[in-house]
Parts: structure tokens; sequence; C-alpha cells
């Protein structure tokens, strides 16, 4: 999820940790190699951020999506999910109320900061560090400090916000990661995806023959259903049948035909 825009500044630079603009980053800062890499400061780092932030008793997303999403599994106890832009294990997690109830699954980003925090707090989960994307190999990606919510691929969103730096990362698609899991070829209940303005690549990677998730929760920044209609994630689910069943805060949950029929024959 991201926060307010700051003001637009220099055009990216080359270069694998060159800064990206003169805007100071809001909430994050870059530490020195030194710092960043040395094991006891990362270890009490992912300790703070897993034990001393505030979370939510109510819910833990950020918008309640997983109220939302309670909702439409009512009873569903070992559900399989795979979360794309996971960032932390608890807050801001669409997922961890359902860890919670006993669901598992996969979670990737493209920060290993961020999935050495997931291998500390859900152990129980596949945790992967990569890129998701429609190519694999290598890739450039592009920070505004350690363990920001705004880590992304696309170069026009971080000229855009200013006060990032280039870094290269491994990049896959996400079929070819699931395919080196446990749990290769098995349908997703939920599919979770945040990928700041590549969300659309993520989704187009992923082979829905054979994975063919259920619902479908990923980010939008737009406010009007037309809007949204006019995007070509909306046109792509639309062609696969999906059709959107909620709208919470940032998220939009999209079902599957199938699941449609299920939720039609639930009460309200």
């Amino acid at each position: 999820m991201v926060r307010q825009p700051t003001t637009p500044s220099e055009i990216i630079t080359k270069g694998p940790e060159e800064k990206v603009g003169k805007v100071k980053s809001l909430g994050h800062m870059h530490f020195p190699a030194w710092l960043a890499n040395n094991p006891i400061f990362r270890k009490a780092f992912l300790l703070r951020k897993l034990y001393l932030s505030k979370t939510s008793f109510s819910h833990y997303s950020q918008y309640a999506e997983d109220v939302s999403i309670f909702l439409l599994y009512p009873k569903k106890n070992d559900g399989f999910f795979v979360d794309v832009g996971c960032f932390h294990p608890k807050k801001y997690n669409n997922i961890f109320a359902l860890y919670r109830r006993g669901w598992r699954g996969v979670n990737i980003d493209i920060d290993p900061l961020k999935i050495a925090a997931f291998d500390m707090a859900r152990s129980g989960d596949t945790n992967i560090a990569c890129a998701v994307s429609n190519q694999t190999g290598e890739t450039e990606y592009f920070s505004d400090g350690i363990y920001s919510l705004t880590i992304s691929l696309d170069k026009n969103f971080a000229e855009s916000r200013g006060g990032y730096i280039s870094k290269k990362t491994r990049v896959d698609t996400l079929t070819n990661i699931l395919d080196g899991t446990k749990y290769q070829g098995r349908q997703i209940d939920l599919l979770s995806v945040d990928a700041e303005a590549h969300d659309f690549e993520v989704i187009k990677s992923l082979d829905f023959k054979r994975y063919s998730p259920r619902l479908i929760a990923v980010e939008t920044h737009l406010r009007l259903l037309p809007d949204v209609m006019r995007t070509d994630l909306y046109k792509y689910l639309d062609q696969l049948n999906y059709c959107i069943v909620g709208w919470c805060g940032l998220t939009l949950l999209f079902a599957s035909e199938t699941f449609q029929k299920t939720l039609a024959a639930q009460p309200l």
C-alpha cells in the first residue's frame, strides 16, 4: 500500500546503487551498506518490526480487507494462498488472519529482508525473495528505504515520487515460482497482489488454467468503477470471467466464475 506521493524529482540515473531524485523519503531512510548488512543489526531491526510495531486487534490488513475475505470464506480453515508483495508477516497483511486460522501458502517479496521476517514469524509458509513479472532473468527495481511499503519494479512510479535508488534482483514469472514449490499445480484459494504499479504484469505471468485463483485481491488507486473497468487489468480478468465482489480501500476483490456461484449460494 502507498503513502501520499511526494514532489516529482530528477529522472532516474543508471547504475545499481545510484540515487533517484533528491526528495528525501518519508518515514524511511537508507542505511549505509556496512550497517544494513550487519547480521546483528538486521536481527534487531526485524525483531522490532515483528514485535514492537502496532497492529489492530480487529484486523491486520491496512483497510480491513481481511474482514471482507473472511466473509467470503466463512468456514474454510485449510486454504492455499499466494501473497505477492507480502511486505510484513502481520502488519498491513491481507493473509495473516487466514494464516492464524490454518491457511498456508507462498509469500513472495522483492526485498530479502522482508522474506527474512517471514522466515522468522511465518515458518509454516514457503517464503521466497524474488521479483515477479512476465519475464525471467535479472531486472532493475527501485527502493526508497529499508523495509519500505513502496518498493517497485516500475520506473515511472519511482520517477514520479523521487528519493529512490535502483538495484538489481532475480525476476521470474509467478507460474515458474509456484512450479518450484510443493504447491505445484494446486488451485489457489486467494491470490493477493500488491506490486506497486506492476500488478498487471504479475497477474499476466500466472497460468490461470493450472492455478485458477478462486479469489484475487489486487491494488488500485482509482476511485470510480468506470475508470477501473477501462484498465487493462480489469479487461484481462473480465475475459477470464472474473467479477468484482468487493472493494476495500485500495484493494479490489475479483472472484472466479465458479467461486461466484458458491458466493451466490451463501446466505448473507
